[in-house]
């Protein structure tokens, strides 16, 4: 079976429409971009501003220490005890220190900060350097790769020392686990236990040796050798045992698909020696719950705790492997649902309903309400006549209707294929993608990366619907528009590096299971995602585009990313009742809010009303839905959060929270958008009373 992620969506230059120059982000020194860089990958704190704030790679944490005496990667362990929550039953958040040093890699030759670089950066993985800026050859390389078993350190002509701002209580040697490592228990004085490995090249000799309370020096210099430190408070230490002296460089991705299943594998690059012939890598609960046979035999005992995904399983082997049911294979054009014993009912009333409506919304002026400075506007107004223009033709089969409305798609999308909107697009030749001439802060920081899978999305739908509609009718309209289309999926879904002008998947994150939506832009508490509908929307966008383009591959790539979402969003940002991953005093918010790495704050950006919290991650209501928004969880939601407040809304949200009510009761939703009295008030602006009347009867409303 052949890997779907191998073929490229394209390879060739970017097309000429978007000018090529610099973005406001500069590339920082020491790092190279001759290959595209990723802009919203886990490690790009420490590309931008002063890059010392933390990275999670989880269960660990790391940054770039600049603290006197402690300069190198130091490196921290959340527990469940270091949580912080904030006001309210359920809590507001929950969040965890930042900042506390508590493990350090340094070296004694380090007299001054060192300088500080990143190489052999990827879409896994990344290689922080710290360089002495006194000895000449001197530097420590500390591969950074998500789920790594240990913090590992490797010493170039330096000497090696570990560090702590918290203090060691003890540090005694223990049993070596094989020859050419050496092993170290030590307690800090928190109470926490941890173990340090050293592996030498054959030949050499170090020990290490506490001096006064805050660190452990080597009594000399060493060349490759390789420190590694784990935390060991309540584990079974013989799995480290087992994986010490080898270490993860890099991963990659993997996937196959037989029938309705799908096989993905992170394959992790090692280096070092070792026992056991893998190394140890950490594995977060949505993996757990889909392990192969294989990969669930090699499970250790160890369990150590996340910030916000959760208790993280140790594995030794070099990768995890997972098996998916793509239950939205089959899902394209139409409304579906996972309602038991539910189907579409266009009865001869609800088909009435649906065209009364939809006269009135293909005679709106597309163009007028395309008149905004935003992508991601703009691309919601785009998704939404799509979806009328959808219905006319596959549900209604209105030939008038559709003729009227889709030469006025045609030319709205050829107004940005153009690159005629008040903010066009350009080429980034620093960090290799397509942002917006619009400066910093304005549309959501498109400039700088943010949310380009939300705006992106959109605009690619709209384009597949119109492009389907189109070629049903006998046209080729897609051959004008496919190469303007493929570089917005190229820039932020492009499967492999052998296209060599966009990052592998700057959105979606093939770890922890779902998108990030913060770009270039510092955060101490992490990347972030704000809107978990948003995200799977992408991909149902992308599935839609690559089916009428005829890409079996990209389409598999989307229907996999579907089906990892429908399992992570429900872990980690849908919380049903029977939550056990996230804190038991925060899964009653039933959604994040916004899910940062470090910490889940139930509000959104732009207020903190509970219809903004819980209706961000509704929108759009689309044919996937209700494979991931379960009917189960947005009853517990509407019951617990939402039919209290609803009545009292007036304006767009009240019509997003009721046409979510339909992916649990399809006859509500159908009352309200039906009702004689229906303000077109209660429509967000991407939102359509066609293409919500046409959701809820073909999801089985009655009518």
């Amino acid at each position: 079976m052949s890997n779907i992620f191998a073929s490229a969506v394209d390879t060739t230059e970017p097309i000429a429409l978007f000018e090529r120059k610099s973005g406001e982000t500069a590339v920082p020194e020491g790092v190279s971009n001759s290959s595209p860089l990723h802009t919203n990958s886990f490690y790009c704190n420490m590309l931008v501003e002063n890059r010392d704030c933390t990275v999670w790679t989880h269960p660990y944490s790391v940054w770039n220490s600049k603290t006197n005496k402690r300069f190198g990667l130091a490196a921290y362990l959340a527990r469940d005890s270091d949580r912080v929550f904030g006001e309210g039953d359920p809590a507001e958040f929950f969040s965890h220190p930042v900042g506390v040093q508590r493990i350090v890699l340094s070296s004694s030759d380090f007299k001054e900060e060192p300088s500080f670089s990143l190489h052999s950066l990827s879409k896994f993985a990344a290689t922080a350097r710290f360089s002495s800026k006194s000895e000449r050859d001197c530097y420590l390389d500390c591969p950074l790769v998500q789920g790594m078993g240990f913090v590992t350190g490797v010493y170039h002509n330096c000497i090696p020392k570990i560090s702590s701002q918290v203090g060691f209580k003890s540090v005694e040697g223990d049993t070596s686990p094989r020859l050419g490592t050496s092993k170290y228990k030590v307690e800090l004085d928190d109470g926490t236990k941890w173990l340090v490995y050293v592996t030498l090249p054959e030949g050499a000799t170090l020990e290490l040796a506490l001096k006064g309370k805050n660190e452990i020096i080597a009594d000399k210099s060493v060349d490759d050798g390789i420190v590694q430190i784990c935390f060991a408070s309540d584990v079974d230490t013989k799995s480290y045992d087992a994986a010490a002296g080898c270490y993860a460089s890099d991963a990659s991705i993997s996937a196959s698909i037989d029938g309705n299943k799908c096989s993905y594998s992170l394959l992790y690059l090692t280096k070092g020696s070792l026992n056991s012939n893998s190394t140890l890598v950490f594995a977060l609960p949505h993996h757990v719950e889909a392990f192969d046979g294989e990969t669930k035999g090699k499970a250790t005992s160890i369990t150590l705790q996340t910030t916000t995904k959760g208790k993280a399983l140790g594995i030794l082997l070099n990768k995890l492997t997972m098996v998916e049911e793509l239950t939205m294979k089959d899902v394209t054009w139409d409304p579906a649902t996972t309602i038991p014993g539910k189907k579409a009912n266009y009865s001869q009333t609800a088909l009435e309903a649906i065209r009364e409506a939809a006269k009135n919304e293909v005679n709106g002026d597309v163009e007028k309400d395309l008149n905004v400075d935003s992508m991601y506007f703009g691309g919601k107004v785009l998704a939404k006549y799509a979806f009328v223009l959808l219905v006319c033709h596959r549900i209604l089969k209105d030939g008038g209707l559709t003729n009227l409305l889709l030469p006025k798609m045609k030319k709205a999308i050829n107004r940005f294929k153009s690159n005629k909107q008040q903010y066009p697009l350009f080429y980034d030749t620093s960090f290799k993608g397509i942002v917006s001439l619009a400066k910093e802060g304005s549309d959501f920081g498109n400039g700088h990366y943010n949310d380009h899978h939300f705006h992106w999305g959109y605009h690619i739908q709209a384009a597949a619907i119109t492009a389907f509609v189109d070629k049903d009718l006998g046209g080729k309209w897609i051959d004008e528009i496919k190469h303007w289309v493929n570089s917005l999926v190229r820039d932020i879904a492009n499967p492999t590096t052998d296209d060599k002008h966009f990052p592998v998947f700057r959105a979606f994150d093939f770890y922890n299971g779902h998108s990030w939506a913060k770009g270039l832009y510092a955060s101490a508490d992490g990347k972030d995602e704000e809107s978990s509908s948003e995200d799977y929307n992408h991909a149902y966008a992308l599935k839609l585009w690559a089916n009428v383009l005829g890409d079996g591959d990209q389409e598999k790539r989307a229907d996999l990313m579907l089906a990892i979402m429908s399992r992570s969003m429900n872990c980690y940002f849908l919380m049903s009742d029977d939550n056990k991953i996230q804190p038991s005093q925060f899964i009653g918010n039933k959604v994040t809010g916004i899910l940062f790495e470090n910490k889940a704050h139930h509000t959104t950006y732009f207020g903190t009303n509970e219809e903004y919290i819980q209706g961000i991650h509704m929108i759009p209501v689309n044919p996937v839905s209700s494979f991931i928004r379960k009917p189960e969880f947005v009853k517990q939601e509407w019951e617990q959060k939402l039919q209290g407040l609803v009545g009292n809304l007036n304006d767009g949200w009240r019509g997003i929270l009721m046409l979510n009510a339909a992916l649990f009761d399809p006859d509500m939703a159908w009352k309200f958008f039906s009702d004689g009295n229906f303000s077109k008030d209660h429509l967000d602006g991407g939102q359509s009373k066609t293409w919500s009347l046409a959701y809820c009867a073909g999801v089985g409303a009655s009518s």
